[in-house]
């Protein structure tokens, strides 16, 4: 019996916050439109951004492991270090990429830094300037101040340290664990100078990973050599012509090749159309908060008057 009375009791309760919820359709509705017209006048100015991607594979031998290691006991003994091997050196190119050594070099392009820090730029006074902040971002800065009491940082102009962090932040680097290829990934509203400053930072991490190979081999080439004259045994000379045949070979394609570690095995793409903001999935997240809040404030005041 009493649990009879309980199933009413919730009955009716459902039925009064239904009849509750229909009498104030108007406001509910009227507060989703009013949403989706905020969200919709937000798409209006909201940036558009189109999504870069970039991939690069080991070039030819590079991704096997090298050759000389089965004979680092020989070099160990004269105190030469050998090359490592390719998967050493595709690590470190990736870490090269938004290293500041690398964009130290790129910096040297100052057609591809004004084009990045254009706002900063002062054409008149041939120099870069901070750029001027809104009421906005002054008050921002003025809130953050008050939080954390860390004061405002004296403006820096552009430079190779500041270009890191600009690559670093608009550019995400992922590996694929069962190739070991490089995938650049980059969601930005200026997807031409993403890509040129993405494809100078491989190329020039390229070059520094070629000339540092090419220092450090002249050594021990010329120790092979050296072990090839005083060599007795005919199973140790053909180990030490390998050794020899092999850098020289390397030697030889770094100083030619287009490409030393890594290479592009798709061309670069941009999307044809914004990836970012969805307009779909925004109206309709606008539409659904619109209707919640719509629902909560109308139950929140049947509550207040009930309670009344």
């Amino acid at each position: 019996m009493d649990n009879h009375k309980i199933n009413n009791y919730d009955e009716v309760d459902l039925k009064e916050v239904l009849l509750t919820l229909w009498h104030g359709k108007i406001y509910i509705i009227l507060v989703a439109l009013v949403s989706f017209f905020l969200a919709s006048l937000y798409l209006q100015s909201a940036e558009r951004k189109f999504t870069v991607e970039y991939n690069l594979k080991p070039v030819g031998e590079t991704k096997n492991t090298s050759p000389l290691s089965g004979f680092s006991g020989i070099a160990s003994f004269a105190g030469i270090q050998l090359p490592a091997s390719s998967n050493n050196d595709f690590i470190i190119f990736k870490k090269l990429i938004t290293a500041v050594e690398v964009s130290e070099i790129i910096f040297e392009n100052q057609k591809i830094v004004k084009n990045i820090y254009k706002h900063e730029w002062s054409e008149s006074l041939n120099k870069y300037l901070k750029p001027p902040q809104s009421k906005i971002q002054i008050l921002k800065s003025d809130i953050k101040k008050l939080l954390t009491g860390n004061k405002a940082v004296n403006y820096i102009p552009p430079n190779p340290t500041r270009l890191a962090d600009f690559i670093a932040k608009n550019v995400q680097i992922y590996e694929d664990k069962e190739t070991g290829f490089l995938r650049f990934v980059s969601e930005t509203s200026q997807p031409e100078l993403i890509l040129s400053v993405l494809i100078e930072a491989t190329k020039t991490a390229d070059g520094i990973m070629r000339q540092r190979y090419v220092n450090f081999s002249k050594e021990p080439l010329a120790f092979y050599k050296d072990k090839l004259r005083t060599a007795r045994s005919r199973e140790h000379r053909d180990a030490l012509a390998a050794l020899i045949g092999k850098e020289e070979q390397n030697l030889m394609f770094a100083s030619q090749g287009k490409y030393f570690i890594a290479e592009p095995y798709l061309n670069p793409t941009i999307t044809s159309h914004p990836t970012s903001p969805k307009p779909k999935l925004i109206l309709a997240l606008s539409l659904l908060i619109g209707l919640f809040i719509g629902i909560t404030f109308i139950l929140t005041l049947r509550s207040i008057t009930k309670a009344n």
